[in-house]
């Protein structure tokens, strides 16, 4: 089944007597198995997805971003976070254990809480680094990036309902550093998609800095919207250890994930610039190969 609307017009060419009184016709077209405009002259394609319209969000293609973020991230990483750490995958399958310069012990424990209505779909499990799932019947998934990526992310989208992620364990600031929190937002010239982000800032001491960033990304001709917000993220100086930070997000067809930033140890472990966190976003989300469906 489709929509359709049709202009149809015959043509008189007394010059080419061979196109005289031939039909013409114009369809705009969209099936409902392909549920994107095509522009068709006499049958032919000659445009599609260049009609501004509400589009459909069911799900989103996590492997084609997955592969994405493995091959570009460090590049956006590098290019906007100044003196960005590098830190050392050197833990469990899902932990790290030192990171680098005790930026850790046995911490980046990740666990996630997602409900559609009253349904718990997964209820702080720690999730192994590399997990990839896509719960199409319930129009949500999630992944975790692999170890040696950088920056690390983690993401989940849901059509409609509830994402909460988690980082917990062990930090190696050894009672001092300071524990700060920023926020903002960000936009976007891909396809007008725009979110907030809302970081955890570990910093101050002789450890690369933790930077945990929660984000969404929205896109308002899908009918995005986040209807509340959860924030959990304690700011606590000296900072708490082990450490137990969460933000949690409710809404409409859209991505929440977050990400881990450090800055390096010869800046001192310092606290990343929330307008480096701001570009950091823009420019991730413009490029990243996105395929909402």
């Amino acid at each position: 089944m489709s929509n359709r609307f049709e202009i149809s017009w015959v043509t008189y060419d007394t010059q080419r007597p061979e196109f005289a009184d031939q039909s013409n016709y114009i369809y705009l077209e969209r099936y409902e198995s392909v549920p994107n405009w095509h522009i068709l002259i006499n049958g032919g394609i000659i445009a599609q997805n260049r009609i501004a319209t509400t589009g459909v969000f069911n799900q989103v293609d996590l492997a084609t971003l997955s592969n994405w973020h493995a091959l570009n991230s460090s590049n956006v990483y590098s290019n906007n976070i100044t003196s960005r750490y590098f830190y050392r995958f050197d833990g469990t399958a899902n932990s790290i254990s030192d990171g680098g310069f005790d930026m850790y012990d046995g911490g980046n424990f990740i666990s996630l809480s997602t409900t559609r209505g009253v349904t718990n779909i997964l209820n702080f499990q720690n999730i192994n680094y590399g997990t990839l799932s896509n719960i199409t019947q319930s129009n949500y998934g999630f992944f975790i990036s692999q170890a040696n990526i950088w920056p690390q992310i983690s993401i989940a989208y849901t059509t409609s309902g509830t994402i909460q992620w988690r980082i917990s364990g062990g930090i190696g600031t050894d009672g001092g550093g300071t524990n700060a929190n920023v926020s903002g937002s960000y936009t976007t010239t891909n396809q007008g998609r725009y979110g907030e982000f809302w970081a955890n800032q570990v910093f101050g001491t002789t450890d690369p800095s933790i930077v945990m960033t929660w984000f969404t990304i929205l896109q308002s001709n899908l009918n995005s919207a986040i209807t509340s917000c959860n924030d959990n993220r304690r700011a606590i100086s000296p900072p708490s250890d082990p450490m137990n930070q969460n933000f949690t997000v409710t809404g409409c067809n859209y991505l929440f994930g977050c990400f881990l930033l450090s800055m390096s140890t010869t800046t001192g472990g310092l606290q990343i610039p929330t307008l480096e966190i701001q570009n950091f976003l823009s420019n991730y989300v413009t490029n990243a190969n996105i395929i909402i469906t």
